[in-house]
């Protein structure tokens, strides 16, 4: 999968987390892990991603789910994009 996929993919999950899709969005989410994971074994910044990714979870644990949209929409597509 392209990069930008995966970018499109963070960012239309991230907007059904701000909608208030819940359940949708985990179904997307459990997709942009999966997509992450395929990415991070050739990529520059796979430490820093990989650092990210407890806070991640822990905001998911949390149901902090703007937090949650941030990291995927902003964070983690500009480590990607980097």
């Amino acid at each position: 999968m392209t990069k930008s996929k995966i970018i499109t993919q963070l960012v239309t999950t991230s907007n059904l987390f701000r909608l208030g899709k819940e359940a949708e969005a985990a179904k997307q989410f459990h997709l942009c892990i999966d997509l992450l994971e395929s990415e991070l074994a050739a990529h520059k910044n796979r430490r820093s991603i990989i650092s990210l990714l407890p806070q991640i979870l822990a905001a998911q644990e949390r149901n902090d789910w703007l937090s949650l949209a941030d990291f995927l929409e902003y964070d983690l597509v500009e480590m990607l994009c980097n």
